[in-house]
């Protein structure tokens, strides 16, 4: 297996809110790497309180008796969203959770067995990677970070660790994804040279009006938003609207092309190679400095180009994600491949000679869309947060693991560099580093002659 192939396995303070004493709800079971009984339950410490907390909130619910868990902890700087959230997980669990406003306060709890990290982007992970030392089990929020340094960091430490991690990336989850991945892998579209996905939309994206005056330096600790950034003038805009504004966020990389890449990652078995990005604030004008419009191309070793493309200025002509090989082209999300513009398989028919003859065997050829095409045989959709809790339990790695998470992030990070430096950025496996490359030909392609 080369560095950057993917193997078989990997590819397929606190408040007390109630007395501690008679707590039912809460795991009495000591951490550690061994598989948990059904009947253990898992006590669930939520790390941000924002607008994704609420969903994680009400699918955490749902999964209280069929996984055996509570949310036993609520988390957030700002007291305002973490007494909200407090009392909506209160309304649906025996006994109110534990108020924490930093998440060391929840680290330190030893009958909080796994965590649920939704807090700003570059916090991701750092948290983890604290959570992870402090023995816990992590279900992180995409992206996993947009800084290399810390996402590097949090791999090692989780890898070090033992503990089972989760990345936010559930379209991993859609059975029809699977589907095409073994699809792929029996070699059943050819040689794929080129991804395309395009999320077009029409939408002042990420902005909360009046956030500027919506928080004061007394309602948080600033130097806890920051945590491992250098110190920084307090902005209210900047904790509220974090998505709009580096370092916090890359914003269109972090948000939207972290599930895509993610799944462009499993479906070919690899990691990034190397990324160019481009784009601007060319619509919405208003103080963000993450693009509104944005061009990203991503190379793979095996020898193929995706493009990612984001616009908030027109929504038409979305294209989700497709996949094109030289036996034909494969639409994900609707579970269909077709021959449509491919042409066979490519065979060297005078290997040793010095000048290669290329003929095209077009037995392999799929059928054409207008003949049915080829439907694929999606499993059902799984739960993807579920997948974590029964992971936890058996200690097997879940479907978004920490290689994965540290693979989706490392390009939406490297577009992220490519984007502010104007230049293409490439990753070495082995050195394990980022660098921005000055323009000219790259290496391993051939310059024109």
């Amino acid at each position: 297996m080369t560095a950057n192939r993917l193997s078989r396995r990997k590819f397929i303070g606190c408040t007390v809110g109630s007395v501690a004493s008679g707590l039912a709800v809460r795991s009495t079971k000591a951490q550690s790497g061994s598989p948990r009984g059904a009947n253990d339950r898992i006590a669930v410490g939520l790390i941000g309180a924002g607008s994704r907390a609420e969903m994680l909130i009400a699918w955490l619910e749902k999964l209280y008796r069929s996984d055996n868990l509570a949310i036993t902890a609520v988390c957030d700087l700002w007291s305002q969203r973490r007494e909200l959230a407090t009392a909506r997980v209160a309304q649906n669990s025996p006994l109110p959770p534990r108020q924490c406003r930093t998440p060391a306060e929840v680290f330190n709890l030893k009958d909080v067995d796994a965590v649920v990290i939704a807090t700003p982007d570059f916090q991701h992970a750092y948290l983890t990677r604290l959570a992870v030392e402090a023995g816990k089990d992590v279900y992180v929020e995409k992206p996993l970070g947009c800084d290399f340094e810390q996402i590097r960091l949090a791999r090692d430490a989780v890898r070090k660790s033992g503990r089972i991690v989760q990345a936010g990336t559930q379209e991993r989850s859609k059975g029809v994804v699977w589907a095409a991945a073994e699809f792929i892998r029996n070699g059943k579209l050819g040689k794929i040279s080129y991804i395309e996905i395009s999320q077009p939309i029409f939408q002042q994206r990420w902005r909360i009006p009046g956030s500027e005056d919506s928080l004061t330096p007394s309602d948080i600790d600033w130097k806890e938003f920051l945590c491992y950034l250098p110190d920084r003038p307090f902005n209210a805009r900047h904790y509220r609207e974090f998505r709009l504004f580096w370092p916090y966020s890359t914003g269109i990389f972090c948000q939207w092309m972290s599930h895509k890449i993610d799944l462009v990652n499993m479906l070919l078995g690899e990691r990034p190679r190397a990324v160019t990005a481009a784009g601007g604030i060319y619509v919405w004008p208003d103080g963000r400095n993450t693009p509104d419009t944005a061009q990203t191309l991503v190379e793979y070793p095996g020898g193929c180009l995706v493009s990612y493309h984001m616009r908030m200025g027109n929504s038409a002509n979305a294209q989700p994600l497709l996949i094109h090989g030289t036996y034909g082209s494969l639409d994900l999300f609707s579970g269909v491949a077709f021959g449509d513009g491919g042409g066979g398989e490519i065979v060297l028919k005078n290997p040793g000679a010095p000048v290669p003859e290329l003929v095209v065997d077009a037995s392999r050829r799929l059928a054409d869309r207008a003949k049915g095409g080829v439907i694929l045989k999606a499993p059902p959709d799984g739960d993807h947060l579920s997948d974590f809790f029964t992971a936890i339990r058996s200690r097997r790695q879940p479907r978004a693991n920490i290689d994965a998470a540290f693979d989706h992030a490392l390009a939406t990070t490297m577009a992220g560099m490519s984007y502010r430096m104007g230049v293409r950025v490439e990753y070495d496996p082995i050195a394990d580093a980022v660098t921005p490359r000055e323009p000219g030909p790259s290496p391993g392609h051939s310059a024109p002659s």
